[in-house]
């Protein structure tokens, strides 16, 4: 299991209210949460051998924590550049959103994912939550309501025509079905009045899934029509990667293939090949390259 995903539980501190009154009322660098919120933090976290009900009740009650913290502070790039145990940070590329994201171990190997995404916007900061929609598909839209939930581990940002363009590189481990790595592109709306419950921050809205992909084929799976995102998936016991390049254009993917004995299609028994796979950003979409040795 995934060090991130991997902690004690205690619940009866983890409360939103247990943090209240410890952060200084400026919204500037001083109002990093101290120890006390600390503590409520960590009691947040859970054990293996918990139940499903108590891991998913320790993780809403992160969320909700986390929710608060980040109201505090104005500037995302200076909140919680430390987060608590579990919880993944990643800042955008052009350094103007920053998404948090965690996973909570559910029966049958399978997780929940809980998401937020701190933003400057113009003269406003924005918070916005993400609600896990369980289900991914290549084909299907989302947004913030609806989210295609996972780890984000990198977020990405592109300039076409004076727009910024975002992808998000994300992961759901599984322990016995295939585990899935993914492009995810994000649109982003305008701000509106009425931020997360609990919070005093307007929200910017999402949308995911965009067909800007020029690819018939990838990964096992082929396209009658351009996808909304793109799906690496692969079995529970190997690893594979898709990683951004040194510049923010292109993106490598380890190619797959079903090991010995798989079937085509049953994608928990493919696993990397020794070959790679290059997209690049060229006008507004992401192209595939010919397959490139490592």
């Amino acid at each position: 299991m995934p060090k991130a995903l991997a902690v004690a539980l205690l619940l009866s501190a983890c409360l939103p209210a247990a943090a209240r009154g410890f952060f200084f009322t400026s919204l500037d660098a001083s109002s990093e949460p101290d120890s006390t919120w600390w503590a409520a933090a960590h009691a947040c976290t859970f054990r293996e051998d918990s139940s499903a009900e108590l891991r998913l009740a320790a993780g809403l009650r992160m969320d909700s924590l986390l929710a608060f913290a980040l109201t505090q502070e104005g500037d995302p790039l200076k909140a919680l550049p430390t987060p608590p145990p579990g919880v993944l940070r990643v800042v955008s590329t052009d350094q103007k959103l920053v998404a948090y994201s965690f996973a909570v171990p559910q029966s049958g190997g399978s997780y929940r994912y809980f998401g937020m995404v701190h933003a400057r916007v113009g003269k406003a900061t924005t918070l916005t939550r993400l609600t896990d929609a369980g289900s991914l598909d290549a084909q299907v839209s989302g947004d913030d309501g609806a989210w295609p939930g996972g780890l984000i581990y990198a977020l990405g940002e592109s300039t076409y025509r004076r727009t910024s363009r975002y992808v998000a590189l994300m992961f759901r481990p599984h322990a016995r079905e295939a585990q899935q790595k993914w492009i995810e592109p994000w649109v982003l709306g305008r701000p509106t009045a009425v931020g997360p419950s609990g919070t005093n921050r307007p929200r910017l809205p999402l949308y995911f899934g965009a067909r800007i992909f020029t690819v018939k084929d990838f990964a096992g799976e082929h396209f009658t029509s351009p996808p909304k995102r793109l799906i690496l998936r692969y079995a529970p016991e190997v690893s594979a990667s898709i990683r951004f390049g040194k510049n923010g254009g292109e993106i490598f993917v380890d190619e797959v293939a079903p090991l010995r004995h798989g079937r085509p299609g049953d994608f928990k028994t493919y696993g990397p090949t020794l070959a790679v796979d290059r997209l690049y950003f060229e006008r507004g979409k992401w192209l595939l390259a010919p397959v490139e040795n490592p």
